[in-house]
């Protein structure tokens, strides 16, 4: 392969305590509370709006608010709820505690929380490099129309979702075979559903009234002989999810095995489920009265990515873990949804139910070659199967608002990631509501 050398200077536009990259769920409630800690805080995010796979992706409802009946997850994440609910944008699917939003709506409330708490928003950004000296991150570099740009930091957390930042600061990560990753899906939006009959009426809220699961078995048992036959592509569930009000469902029934980090990987993944996406909607109004006249109006910006890469963190949580209910000296957040492990090869899905109450630990965020880099987000240090449950919005937003809490006490007092008193920022993170 040929190779060229480019050299280039870089305006460093600025200056912050704390510079968070990527603005999905855990990224931009690591921003906002790095910024209510008192920390000066710029958040980058490759997009023109908030939310990652929740807005980007129409990964509805939001799971992992509740557990057993009790409400786990408290803090920015509630938050943002309430103010959904406000604008009659949001239900909360009791007794299961899911949540159904409208994802025009989280956009802008998200929005709203960061300027009000006073973060410099770089949207349309993408992190392309970084510079470490001395075992810390000083600078990190983004590409937009202006060319090559970088903020200079005295933390920095990487909530990008595949851990971009770690990776360009050459820290370690968990070995495995990436043909075991949770697969890909292209969620979209249909509109034009009959809602009102029992084929989709209990189940496109996922509260489990009427004993359905918001699994479409009857769907899916028709889809799964279709494609033992060869005659329908490879799909998951198939789920679909109420954005609240009129005939428009959010579909999240595409499926395909690909490395995500890979863009010739992701690329060819993402033009299959395309086309998937048509096939499976055209089998749908061919199928069933409900779909006759529906229409795909939108689908996600990117295909949704289960899995990549992990961390590898002071902490590693385990399985064992998971079964004895662990609690450890600083827990950062209450896990709460099953075990979801989704199959790369097939149709298939593994549900595992959670005995015990589960727990993340900071040392998860952290490794120790970096002294002012914390993950947010699903590129935390876990083995597969805690992994495929702590992987949900609810929790990864509690792990960003611990990030952000972790991160002001890092730059404001000078302090590495790994020497931060524990105590002091469990007491911090109970503080803000969290639920532990």
């Amino acid at each position: 392969m040929q190779t060229i050398e480019i050299s280039k200077k870089v305006n460093v536009i600025g200056h912050y305590d704390v510079v968070v990259c990527g603005g999905g769920c855990a990224g931009f409630t690591a921003a906002i509370s790095a910024a209510r800690s008192g920390a000066r805080t710029a958040l980058i995010e490759r997009y023109g709006f908030i939310g990652g796979t929740a807005t980007a992706g129409y990964v509805v409802p939001i799971s992992g608010f509740f557990f057993k009946g009790k409400r786990v997850v408290g803090g920015i994440a509630w938050e943002l709820v309430e103010e959904l609910e406000k604008r009659g944008a949001a239900l909360v699917e009791y007794p299961k505690g899911h949540v159904s939003y409208n994802p025009e709506y989280y956009k802008q409330i998200a929005e709203q929380m960061l300027v009000s708490a006073g973060v410099d928003l770089y949207t349309n950004s993408y992190i392309s490099s970084c510079r470490v000296a001395d075992g810390r991150v000083t600078h990190v570099i983004f590409e937009s129309k202006n060319g090559s740009e970088a903020l200079s930091a005295d933390c920095f957390i990487d909530a990008t979702g595949d851990g971009d930042l770690f990776k360009l600061s050459r820290c370690e990560f968990l070995g495995g075979a990436k043909s075991t990753l949770q697969p890909l899906s292209l969620c979209f939006i249909i509109t034009g559903v009959d809602v009102s009959t029992p084929l989709l009426r209990d189940c496109i809220h996922h509260n489990g009234f009427a004993g359905k699961n918001s699994k479409n078995t009857e769907i899916a048992s028709f889809l799964s002989g279709l494609y033992g036959e060869g005659k329908a592509p490879k799909f998951g569930g198939p789920w679909f999810n109420a954005i609240l009000k009129g005939d428009s469902l959010a579909v999240n029934v595409t499926r395909a095995e690909a490395d995500a980090t890979d863009r010739a990987s992701y690329a060819a993944a993402e033009r299959k489920l395309r086309a998937d996406m048509f096939r499976i909607v055209d089998l749908l109004r061919e199928r069933y009265p409900e779909f006759k006249n529906c229409e795909i109006v939108s689908s996600a910006i990117n295909a949704g990515v289960r899995e990549t890469r992990h961390i590898k963190g002071l902490y590693t949580v385990t399985l064992k873990d998971f079964e004895e209910g662990k609690v450890f000296e600083c827990p950062v957040a209450h896990s709460a949804h099953p075990m979801d492990i989704h199959s790369p090869k097939d149709e298939k899905q593994t549900l595992i139910y959670l005995d015990k109450d589960a727990f993340i630990p900071y040392e998860t965020m952290i490794c120790d070659r970096i002294s002012n880099l914390i993950a947010a987000g699903r590129c935390i240090s876990a083995e597969s199967g805690p992994y495929a449950s702590l992987r949900v919005q609810a929790t990864l937003m509690s792990i960003g608002e611990c990030a952000g809490i972790a991160a002001s006490l890092c730059a404001k007092e000078k302090l590495s990631v790994t020497d931060i008193p524990r105590g002091r920022l469990n007491r911090l993170i109970f503080e803000r509501g969290a639920v532990l």
